[in-house]
């Protein structure tokens, strides 16, 4: 349960401003493109170098309960060398108690004394609007206010940017296949990034998270069908067309790199062994960051996108 929430903190510190970085409309590249025929299930896409191949499953939040046609997938799986999962954070007990310690605001200080009033107007029509009680949260700063009323609306509307890798881990492992992440992130020196922002950075951060709210959470049906029938040219404009900028100046751009980096070694890595293998990635690396698949296509891989 407490690695389950380093974790939680990490996803929206990290995949938050990936996703939102990746839709600057100045990297968007839609040149060299080999199309893959769209097949039942979602979209996969295709590394080839010589006669080694890694697929790419590309995750999304989603409604959790919603049906997908993962026969493809788990057909790819059978035999594969390693699954490869998203970036997870490493840390311990100690950590969750600095984070519950640095998440409070000081003394009596509450959000509504801290907030202009038509922003705090704003957080509490957001928790009406999907039924959420803040009264536990009033007292948090507002970074951690804006994590904490996504995260509830997420669990009780059953949205999740995990079901896709806890689908596909079960079957990995049945079919004896190896379960590895990406990259694995020391989540100390981030949290000590965080605990470090200033009131008006964590207010910047909130207003990003109710803008985030407010168009993610009515788009989740629409991904979710799209994500299910392998859409992409759905998906696009919904992930190009959200809000732009990122949380924590600078810390976006800076993960994003180090993930992209890393993911290109992995797959790399994956080409030098003996069978195919697969990896989970976020949606918004594989369709807006062109600094994937450019890196890619510069070391010699074909990248064969789907439609």
């Amino acid at each position: 349960m407490m690695k389950t929430k380093i974790l939680l903190t990490l996803a929206f510190v990290v995949l938050g401003p990936i996703t939102a970085w990746a839709q600057d409309d100045a990297i968007w590249s839609t040149t060299d493109v080999t199309v893959v025929k769209r097949l039942p299930g979602p979209a996969l896409w295709k590394v080839v170098r010589d006669d080694k191949v890694v697929w790419i499953i590309g995750s999304a939040q989603i409604e959790g309960k919603a049906g997908w046609d993962s026969t493809r997938i788990e057909n790819i799986l059978t035999g594969a060398e390693t699954l490869y999962t998203p970036p997870t954070a490493s840390g311990g007990v100690s950590l969750i108690f600095r984070l519950m310690k640095d998440k409070d605001l000081p003394g009596r200080t509450t959000l509504k004394d801290l907030l202009p009033e038509a922003e705090y107007a704003r957080f509490q029509a957001t928790a009406r609007r999907y039924g959420i009680k803040t009264n536990d949260i009033e007292k948090d700063k507002p970074l951690w206010a804006g994590m904490r009323l996504s995260m509830k609306i997420n669990q009780k509307y059953g949205y999740s940017s995990s079901a896709v890798v806890d689908r596909l881990s079960k079957v990995a492992k049945k079919k004896k296949v190896k379960v590895r992440a990406v990259a694995s992130y020391e989540a100390k020196p981030l949290l000590n990034q965080i605990a470090a922002i200033d009131a008006e950075e964590s207010r910047r951060c909130l207003t990003m998270t109710l803008d985030s709210l407010d168009y993610d959470i009515p788009n989740v049906p629409m991904v979710t069908k799209a994500w299910a029938s392998g859409d992409v040219a759905r998906l696009k404009p919904i992930w190009r067309n959200g809000p732009k900028g990122d949380c924590l100046q600078g810390l976006g751009a800076d993960l994003s790199a180090r993930v992209s980096g890393d993911t290109i070694a992995v797959i790399e890595k994956a080409m030098s062994g003996s069978k195919r293998s697969v990896l989970i990635l976020p949606m918004g690396m594989l369709i807006n960051d062109d600094r994937l698949v450019s890196g890619l296509r510069a070391r010699g891989y074909q990248v064969r996108e789907p439609l």
